[in-house]
């Protein structure tokens, strides 16, 4: 396990999204991805879950799927390859956003 995340556990909550997003760091979203069986993570990754957290620190929402596709000009197929656990579950968890209402 990367020396920057030694206690990732710690930082999640029940659901396995972060206790606070300003533990987040590209180490512990690695990390998280490992866990959660996404990637290794790529670019295309990377791009997502920016986007995903400077609409969450504007809004104090993350952004649904369309408005992610429109930006990234990703395909909502695409993305669901990128996140297979889903857009919240996936790029909201390793963003380090919180479990958003509704999320089963």
């Amino acid at each position: 396990m990367p020396s920057d995340t030694p206690q990732i556990e710690s930082l999640e909550n029940e659901d396995g999204f972060l206790k606070e997003m300003s533990t987040w760091s590209r180490g512990l979203a690695e990390e998280l991805a490992r866990k959660n069986n996404i990637g290794p993570l790529i670019e295309d990754h990377w791009k997502i879950i920016e986007y995903v957290q400077k609409i969450y620190l504007e809004s104090g929402r993350g952004p649904s799927i369309v408005r992610i596709s429109k930006h990234t000009g990703f395909g909502s197929r695409y993305i669901c390859h990128l996140f297979p656990c889903g857009v919240a579950k996936g790029a909201y968890r390793l963003a380090g956003l919180p479990r958003p209402p509704g999320c089963a």
